[in-house]
């Protein structure tokens, strides 16, 4: 079976029925699936725009404001948008085509106690209940959060919103985390201060030591970052404009906050960060109130330290490192 055969085409011009024009949103996975995307619309007489923007899920629009409707392909809705993008915006999921058995297999053998948190991420939520039914069957309680406001189903998390996981917390020993990469798995450690195992599909594997070591990892490069920003007196301050991803009333914070202990503070907009452009603009440091991967993921390309919300707080010293946290969108 082939990724391409679990794109439905039929669903898809189903959703672009009625319209003239429409604008594709594609992330960088399904990219390839691009030419066929446009010849099937094309056959069905509707002219398409396709995105060469970043698309990173639902809180991601950049593009064509002349279209009739906007598709989301490989995406779940994030609600809290409903009704904010330029045109209607529909969303055609895929399914991961990576039976999920053999990774969770593997992972029963290193979840941590009885009572575990099930969490995954929109290509997986389908096959959730089996991982349920797996784990019950083999004598565990499972158990998974309710959705959030950014999120479509149950159990499902986000980079930026881990509300399924943080809910239940108190109630599990650990977490079983499916899907591929390891930025979700590693937030939930961060933000639950419990064990995750990440249980990788496509890869029939499962992994929890290497899990706990790039968490530890990762705190020693954020506290390098806060520590090399302790000598900064200009400060920027990013108002990221994606739609998911603007949070002014943040930025305004961070502001009053940064000129309250005797910085000199600018706010900056961006709808992308890129090194080229904020490494000159002449500040020491910014504080990202972005998406939060920008600062985890990607600080480490500019040439000044970029701080999440939280970073900054115990930066100025309104929040002791023991009480640090993984920056959500919630």
């Amino acid at each position: 079976m082939t990724s391409k055969s679990l794109i439905d085409f039929d669903r898809l011009v189903t959703l672009a029925g009625g319209c003239q024009r429409v604008q594709v949103m594609l992330p960088d996975g399904l990219l390839h699936h691009a030419p066929a995307i446009v010849e099937v619309l094309h056959a069905a007489g509707v002219e398409v725009v396709l995105s060469a923007d970043s698309c990173y899920g639902a809180c991601d629009w950049c593009g064509d404001t002349t279209a009739d409707r906007i598709i989301y392909v490989g995406e779940l809705p994030m609600p809290s948008l409903e009704g904010c993008y330029p045109a209607p915006a529909v969303f055609l999921p895929v399914p991961a085509f990576h039976d999920i058995t053999p990774a969770v297999e593997r992972a029963m053998e290193l979840l941590p106690g009885d009572r575990v948190g099930v969490v995954t991420i929109a290509p997986y939520v389908d096959q959730l209940d089996r991982a349920i039914e797996m784990l019950e069957h083999a004598g565990f309680t499972a158990l998974t959060g309710k959705k959030s406001r950014r999120t479509a189903r149950d159990g499902q998390i986000l980079g930026c919103d881990l509300t399924a996981g943080t809910t239940i917390a108190g109630s599990v020993d650990g977490f079983l985390y499916i899907g591929d990469g390891m930025f979700h798995p590693l937030g939930l450690s961060l933000a639950t201060d419990l064990p995750v195992v990440a249980a990788n599909p496509a890869q029939r594997s499962a992994t929890r030591d290497e899990l706990a070591d790039m968490r530890d990892r990762l705190l020693r490069r954020r506290y390098a970052q806060i520590a090399r920003a302790g000598d900064s007196h200009r400060v920027g301050i990013v108002i990221g404009t994606k739609l998911g991803q603007h949070r002014p009333e943040l930025a305004e914070r961070m502001r009053e906050l940064a000129v309250r202990h005797g910085y000199s503070a600018a706010l900056v907009s961006a709808n992308l960060l890129q090194p080229e452009r904020l490494d000159h603009l002449g500040m020491d440091m910014y504080v990202s109130t972005a998406c939060p991967r920008v600062a985890i993921d990607d600080g480490g390309r500019f040439e000044q330290p970029v701080l999440t919300p939280i970073e900054f707080e115990i930066l100025v010293g309104e929040r002791d490192w023991s009480e640090y946290e993984f920056d959500q969108i919630v």
